[in-house]
């Protein structure tokens, strides 16, 4: 009997096209952030009229998306770093947008040509295989310098939240409202809180309409996602910040994976996942896991389905992870998978372990084996399979 314990994420995939190579100032701070009092969509925004062209390339105007791209484009005109994935993510939630898997694009140069800009947002996109409705923002700035920075984030909406509390009483009760906006079989809520292991709450879903109640029972930050069933399998599509008893950060400070470092020295990429895997296991007292090289085969096959199609999931074609099990002859007590998209192994890592469905999977002590499978795109882009059995 094969349980479902399925899970996907995907890492927001930044990218920067340099219409001409420029001097930068040195690096400054940005400003702090402010948190919206509540996590919410949709945020209809009235498009800029200098925008509207790109926007109508790009997606429907959101206003929690402007705001990020805003900052992005800010930050990129006073020399300092791009926001990388883990960041987007959480400014997205300081901006009280709960949508997940954000994409970014930005351009800068001092003689940017409106056409040019437009042929370089189509083929952002052109790749991109939409599920649900896409939502954009859009923000154009320029510095006394004459340098232009045009930034660009945009996500799949697959579902809007009702107002959901940014900040709480510790202990306070708070209630979980969505609206799904693709066909759904299921749906649960997901909590990762200040300590311990992620833990479901009792969820309904009703038609289109999710709802949830539950406590935020310990001082500290709570990750709260609602996991759905969709055409592609079991993927997060919202996700939202609530704060118990304790202020919102002002500033975004990039915390390291358990696991993250142990993949340097890998022989491959493959072998780099499995041992953040095991990592991350260890350090959370966790049997390690054995490779299993069957599971690793199904995992390839299934990392290279993703990226043939462009598009995370748990059935991209080939069937969900309990079907491609019982075809290829592999028994199981309980089975799972994770699937993401990054830049990078660590990122890819990274983002597994902060989504609490994910780090479920990665933690789950019933698991015995996995199968790991990393491929790369010509883009530098890594599409990851890891499938777990016990």
């Amino acid at each position: 009997m094969i349980e479902a314990a399925s899970k996907q994420t995907l890492l927001a995939a930044g990218v920067i096209a340099l219409a001409s190579v420029v001097a930068t100032p040195a690096h400054a701070e940005s400003p702090p952030l402010v948190w919206k009092s509540a996590t919410q969509s949709p945020r209809p925004a009235a498009p800029d009229a200098k925008q509207a062209p790109l926007l109508a390339l790009c997606g429907g105007s959101d206003a929690a998306l402007t705001e990020v791209a805003a900052r992005s484009a800010h930050r990129q005109l006073d020399g300092s770093s791009l926001l990388g994935a883990d960041e987007l993510a959480f400014n997205l939630r300081a901006a009280g947008d709960p949508h997940v898997w954000p994409r970014a694009w930005s351009i800068a140069g001092t003689a940017l040509d409106d056409e040019d800009i437009a042929k370089r947002v189509k083929a952002w996109i052109a790749p991109w295989n939409t599920l649900g409705t896409r939502r954009c923002g859009i923000s154009r700035t320029k510095g006394a310098d004459g340098m232009t920075v045009v930034a660009a984030v945009a996500i799949d909406a697959l579902a809007d939240l009702a107002p959901l509390p940014t900040t709480a009483r510790v202990g306070q009760w708070i209630t979980l409202d969505g609206t799904m906006l693709v066909p759904t079989s299921e749906a649960k809520v997901v909590l990762l809180g200040p300590r311990g292991a992620p833990k479901t709450v009792v969820a309904s879903l009703a038609g289109s309409k999710i709802h949830s109640t539950f406590s935020v029972d310990q001082p500290g930050a709570w990750m709260v996602q609602v996991l759905a069933t969709v055409a592609t399998g079991p993927r997060p599509v919202l996700e939202a910040m609530v704060f118990a008893g304790a202020a919102p950060p002002s500033s975004f400070v990039a915390v390291a994976a358990p696991g993250e470092s142990a993949a340097k020295g890998a022989k491959d990429d493959d072998q780099g996942m499995f041992q953040m895997i095991n990592a991350a296991r260890v350090a959370e007292q966790l049997e390690p896991l054995v490779r299993d090289a069957a599971l690793d085969k199904l995992a390839r096959a299934h990392s290279e389905e993703m990226l043939r199609v462009r598009m995370v999931g748990h059935d991209v074609g080939g069937g969900d992870p309990a079907a491609r099990i019982k075809a290829a002859g592999i028994k199981a007590h309980v089975a799972g998978e994770n699937v993401a998209s990054a830049g990078t192994l660590e990122n890819a890592h990274r983002a597994l372990w902060a989504s609490p469905s994910h780090r479920g999977n990665l933690l789950l002590d019933k698991f015995t084996h996995v199968g790991v499978a990393v491929v790369r795109a010509p883009d530098g882009m890594v599409w990851v399979t890891e499938m777990f059995k016990g």
